[in-house]
C-alpha cells in the first residue's frame, strides 16, 4: 500500500508540473479531476480511445477558482467529479459549455442540466450507517428512517457533519426541506440535531467514527461503500424508507477548451456502460443510468430518492445557512 501511495503521490506530482506548463501535445486531454482514483479512470479512458489523459486532482470550489482565473486562457479541457451545485455555479459564471452527447439520454432529467452544460456520471447518496453492536449495547434499535433517529431515545448517539464545510450535510438539511416543507422540515431538524453532540468538519468522518463504534449511527455519504471498506465491521447500511437524498457528481467540458473532440469522447466514454463500469470501480457510487452495478453497490431504481431541486437548494445556500445557524448556535 505504501508504494502505491508513494506511486501515486508522485504521479500527482509530475501531473501538477504538466497542468503548469504550456500544453506541448494537443492530442493530450487535460481534465480537472474531483473523483477517486482519477489514475484508474485515465487509463482505462486511454485503452478505449488511444486519447492520453493528464488530470490534476482537486477540490470543486478549487475548479471553481481556477476555472474563473484561467478564464481567458484554460488550462483544462474537462471538469469531472465534484457536487453538482459547484458545476451550476460554473454555468452562471460562463465557465463551461453544453454538449449533447449521445449518451446523455440514459441519464434522468433530474441528473443533468437541461440545457447540456452538464451530466451527472453517478450519484453520491446520503444514508445512515449504524453500529449494530452499539445500538445493542446502549438498547437502540436499528433505524430504518429519518424519523427514527430524531426520536429521543437516540440522544448523542447520532453523529453528523457541518452543513457548512460538508455537501453531505447541506444535502441532508436541504434535502430535509424539500421532503418535509420547510416549516415542518425546520422543526423535524430542531429535534434531529437535539441528538447529535457536535459536528465534524468532513462528510466522511461520521461514518468512520460509527464503524469504530464510537456512536451507534453515522449520517454519510455512500454507506454502502464503507460497509466494502469494511467488510468485517458490525456495521450496517441504512437507506431510510421514508426518504433517500442524493447529489449527481458531473462531467462538463470547459468554455475555451482545446481539446473539444476528445473531450466529447470522454463525455460519451463516461455516460457508456463501459465507462460506468470503471467509474464504479474508481469509485463505488450509484450510477446515474441503467448499468448493471458492481455487487454492493444499489441498484438506483431501488433507492426511494425523493426529488431534490439542485439549482434552489444551489442558489438559497446562504439562507439555509443562516437560517441553520440562528437555529443551533451551538454549532457555530
Amino acid at each position: 500500500m505504501k508504494r502505491i501511495s508513494a506511486v501515486f503521490f508522485s504521479s500527482i506530482v509530475v501531473l501538477v508540473l504538466a497542468v503548469g506548463t504550456v500544453f506541448a501535445d494537443e492530442g493530450t486531454l487535460r481534465m480537472y479531476v474531483a473523483y477517486s482514483h482519477p489514475e484508474l479512470i485515465a487509463s482505462e479512458f486511454e485503452k478505449a480511445t488511444g486519447i492520453k489523459v493528464e488530470f490534476l486532482p482537486m477540490s470543486s470550489g478549487e475548479v471553481l477558482t481556477r476555472l474563473k482565473a484561467e478564464r481567458s486562457n484554460p488550462r483544462t479541457d474537462v471538469w469531472f467529479g465534484g457536487g453538482s451545485d459547484a458545476f451550476i455555479q460554473a454555468k452562471a459564471d460562463g465557465l463551461i459549455v453544453p454538449y449533447d452527447s449521445p449518451n446523455a439520454k440514459r441519464v434522468a432529467d433530474a441528473f443533468r442540466d437541461g440545457e447540456g452544460y452538464w451530466t451527472g456520471v453517478s450519484l453520491v447518496v446520503v444514508g445512515l450507517l449504524v453500529n449494530t453492536e452499539r445500538a445493542e449495547s446502549v438498547g437502540l434499535p436499528i433505524p430504518d428512517s429519518w424519523e427514527a433517529i430524531a426520536d429521543s431515545s437516540f440522544k448523542d448517539e447520532v453523529l453528523a457533519s457541518n452543513p457548512k464545510t460538508s455537501g453531505t450535510a447541506y444535502t441532508t438539511v436541504s434535502g430535509v426541506l424539500q421532503m418535509f416543507g420547510e416549516e415542518k422540515g425546520w422543526s423535524y431538524l430542531e429535534r434531529l440535531y437535539g441528538n447529535i453532540p457536535f459536528l465534524e468538519k468532513s462528510g466522511g468522518t461520521p461514518g468512520t467514527k460509527a464503524v469504530q463504534g464510537e456512536f451507534a449511527v453515522g449520517i454519510v455519504p455512500d454507506p454502502h461503500s464503507i460497509k466494502m471498506n469494511n467488510p468485517d465491521a458490525p456495521v450496517k447500511t441504512v437507506f431510510p424508507k421514508d426518504g433517500v437524498l442524493a447529489w449527481p457528481s458531473p462531467v462538463a467540458i470547459v468554455k475555451g477548451a482545446k481539446n473539444m473532440e476528445g473531450a466529447e469522447k470522454f463525455v460519451d466514454w463516461a455516460l457508456s456502460p463501459e465507462g460506468q463500469k470503471v467509474l464504479m470501480r474508481a469509485n463505488p457510487r450509484v450510477p446515474t443510468t441503467d448499468v448493471e452495478p458492481l455487487e454492493g453497490v444499489p441498484r438506483l431504481k431501488d433507492l426511494n430518492l425523493i426529488p431534490y431541486d439542485h439549482v434552489k437548494w444551489g442558489t438559497s445556500r446562504a439562507d439555509v445557512l443562516a437560517e441553520f445557524s440562528k437555529l443551533f448556535p451551538q454549532f457555530n
